[in-house]
């Protein structure tokens, strides 16, 4: 076989495949009813969609008024929206939202493609973990932080039809890690971490038929991979009361396994590499000015 004829029968299985997985994806150009099918956008080089976020007023609540305007004014979740909309594309839009729930909750709509975020259940973590490091505003910003990647994580798996293998609730817990890992904010991610062990202490147990896992397992799961982003940094993370040292041998391979995975799973709708780098500078301005 000649070069030349080889090359010629390299393109013409080239122009097959091409072809074939056109007209697959254009034969699937819905999932479930109406809804644009994300590996047909992206083959059409169409973006679509974008995160938008919104804070809902609050009414006759002294204590969330000041929330709000702690977590609306410190930027932190405009510049987390931001890097993500320059790096990420989508076949239609995510609405997040703040907002008084009457409840303590958060959670991911599938069908309006929405994000809430109570006031009552941020505020609740920045009671149970300001005192830790003196500021109630880096705690509200934190709690927060987690809160709305874990939720950002259930919206990418729904709108992307991400194929995951696990458990969805475990696979959001590990995207909120992987992409504040990512951009250097160990201390938010152990924020998420802590809730959870909050939960563990004022919370009924959770069913063992829950699409949760237990708290404390998923407190021990989060520290792993703040340990094992970085070992020596984290180094204080490994005691009686947090890691034994027979889980942390293991939180390097498992920090890297869940790392690779998610960079193989968002690469194909990447417009550039996620670099979260609004929310760092934001995370820094707000430090400098005492939050």
């Amino acid at each position: 076989m000649t070069a030349r004829f080889a090359l010629q029968q390299l393109q013409q299985f080239t122009l097959a495949a091409t072809l074939a997985a056109t007209s697959f994806l254009v034969g699937c150009s819905t999932t479930g009813s109406d809804r644009p099918n994300p590996l047909l956008a992206l083959a059409q080089g169409e973006d679509q969609g974008n995160f938008s976020i919104a804070y809902r007023p609050v009414e006759q609540s002294a204590e969330l008024t000041a929330l709000k305007q702690i977590l609306q004014t410190s930027g932190t979740y405009e510049a987390t929206i931001t890097d993500l909309n320059a790096a990420l594309s989508l076949p239609e839009d995510v609405k997040i939202e703040f907002l008084q729930c009457g409840s303590e909750d958060a959670y991911y709509d599938p069908n309006r493609r929405s994000i809430t975020l109570c006031y009552e259940l941020i505020q609740r973590y920045t009671k149970a973990l300001g005192s830790d490091d003196g500021s109630l505003e880096t705690a509200a910003l934190h709690a927060g932080l987690f809160t709305l990647f874990h939720e950002l994580g259930h919206a990418l798996i729904d709108v992307l039809a991400l194929p995951i293998t696990g458990r969805e609730e475990d696979t959001a817990d590990e995207f909120a890690a992987v992409m504040l890992l990512w951009s250097g904010q160990g201390e938010a991610t152990l924020s998420g971490a802590e809730q959870f062990a909050v939960d563990a202490e004022e919370w009924e147990a959770v069913p063992y038929w829950d699409e949760h896992g237990t708290d404390m397992q998923r407190y021990y799961n989060i520290a792993c991979y703040v340990y094992g982003s970085d070992s020596q940094r984290w180094q204080d993370l490994i005691g009686p009361d947090r890691l034994p040292e027979e889980r942390a041998e293991l939180c390097a391979e498992d920090y890297w396994r869940k790392s690779n995975s998610w960079n193989q799973l968002l690469a194909p709708y990447l417009k550039r590499q996620i670099e979260l780098t609004a929310l760092n500078e934001t995370i820094l301005r707000n430090a400098q000015r005492g939050f």
